[in-house]
């Protein structure tokens, strides 16, 4: 009260240069947010929770009439109760995705909707609180739970080595005279591999980072084959298909439509100042353009511009290599078939959360307030904890299944590799530091 009009004009005027402060401080960009703010997705979110509490109320069995238990046989007992939990596990995954949808947290990607990219995170937050879940239970219990998702688990899996047999070719074979090469290339994860490395490729962005990948991975595979069969490979199928084929093929048209996205005019909704077109070409296009990034952004990892950004990028390769690495050693150790249904499903919420965590970290390390400022977002965030939980699942249910010893050259190679590797980078380090005092 003591102030004059002019005093308080000027502090309203410093309130809000410090709320815009907040807001941009927390790495993410005010105009990205207020994208995703703006979407009109949280207008009916009230109206959006009391349509979905009378939907819960109806099917949950609210208003249906107490079966009484006393009078039916163990049988007709036990399948109400597996109904019922089934039902009761199917409302509580719903409940938390419409939460996920109208309130969680906004995220870089803005088509085809926020929502979508929510609910996302809301599944990937829910496979979280499974891992831990599984992580609690002892082994066989933790089996058992798989087996009831899906009744055909829970039996012990025949390991598959594709290194018995290396030659290409097989004259004596009365099928065919490339017999391994056939089955080899004909295999059920051919086609997946080249799709899957499209997609890390699409992430990174970064032909350097994708070809450091590529070649760790099979290097992976050689240090882990004497624990897993499956990464006992022939050297022409882990550097010949694998690397300079699929991963090749892969990689490149990534590349391609990371470049092509990149020289587009992402005026794609048909919403600026340009009148609409109302042909049938022109709205397939704009119904199309729904499912295309509304921008596309460069990634500039440079990981040799210094030896903290070597690092960072090595971390991104590192988290990686371990969600590769955790789908191999997972379905040893669950007992989960290849081509089972839930194999797929990780590899769907891992591919979904991909391009939103990947962006996130890169704002999180390239952030002009710096790392100790900025707030690593959401989805980088849970990626990092799911491969950790993995991990853990992993030592505590393969307890007795690891116990061959390392064999000695694996254990040289990668001491070498990784002295090597500090003393370059101490080096780097040190010529950083002498270099303004010798200017």
């Amino acid at each position: 009260p003591l102030l004059g009009d002019e005093h308080v004009t000027d502090h309203r005027q410093v309130c809000e240069i410090s709320m815009n402060m907040v807001f941009t401080r927390s790495g993410h960009r005010k105009s990205e947010l207020s994208s995703t703010r703006g979407s009109g997705i949280r207008s009916g979110s009230v109206s959006a929770l009391f349509v979905c509490a009378m939907a819960l109320v109806v099917l949950s069995g609210a208003f249906k009439p107490q079966v009484d238990m006393s009078s039916l046989s163990p049988g007709r007992k036990e399948e109400i109760r597996r109904s019922n939990l089934w039902d009761s596990i199917k409302a509580v995954c719903a409940a938390y995705l419409l939460y996920s949808a109208l309130q969680g947290p906004d995220t870089h990607m803005v088509r085809p909707h926020p929502a979508i990219w929510k609910v996302m995170h809301g599944l990937f937050v829910l496979y979280l609180l499974f891992l831990v879940f599984l992580l609690c239970q002892e082994t066989n219990d933790a089996r058992s739970v798989l087996q009831f998702l899906s009744p055909d688990l829970g039996v012990e899996l025949p390991e598959r080595a594709y290194g018995e047999d290396c030659r290409i070719y097989t004259p004596e074979d009365p099928d065919s005279r490339f017999r391994v090469l056939r089955d080899t290339v004909f295999d059920e994860f051919f086609v997946g591999h080249i799709l899957g490395w499209y997609g890390k490729a699409i992430a990174l962005r970064n032909m350097k980072l994708l070809w450091a990948y590529s070649v760790l991975f099979e290097l992976m595979e050689l240090t882990f084959q004497h624990w897993l069969r499956n990464f006992n490979e022939c050297w022409w199928d882990s550097w010949v298909l694998d690397v300079a084929f699929c991963n090749f093929i892969g990689i490149h048209f990534g590349m391609m439509t990371v470049r092509y996205m990149e020289g587009r005019m992402y005026d794609w909704t048909g919403t600026g100042k340009n009148k609409r077109r109302r042909g049938l070409a022109d709205r397939i296009k704009r119904l199309l353009a729904v499912f295309t990034p509304k921008t596309w952004d460069t990634y500039s990892w440079s990981p040799t511009s210094s030896p903290l950004r070597f690092l960072q990028c090595a971390f991104v390769i590192i988290l990686c290599l371990v969600f590769e690495l955790n789908a191999f050693f997972l379905k040893y150790v669950l007992w989960i078939p290849p081509p089972h249904v839930l194999n797929h499903i990780r590899l769907a919420l891992w591919f979904g959360m991909a391009n939103v965590a990947t962006r996130e970290y890169y704002v999180f390390i390239t952030s002009r307030q710096g790392m100790t400022l900025t707030k690593m977002g959401a989805n980088a965030w849970l990626t990092i904890a799911v491969a950790l939980v993995e991990i853990m699942i992993t030592i505590k249910h393969g307890r007795g299944m690891f116990e061959a010893p390392w064999p000695t050259h694996v254990l040289v190679f990668w001491f070498i590799f990784l002295v090597c590797t500090a003393v370059w980078l101490v080096r780097w380090q040190l010529q950083l530091r002498t270099l303004p005092k010798r200017e």
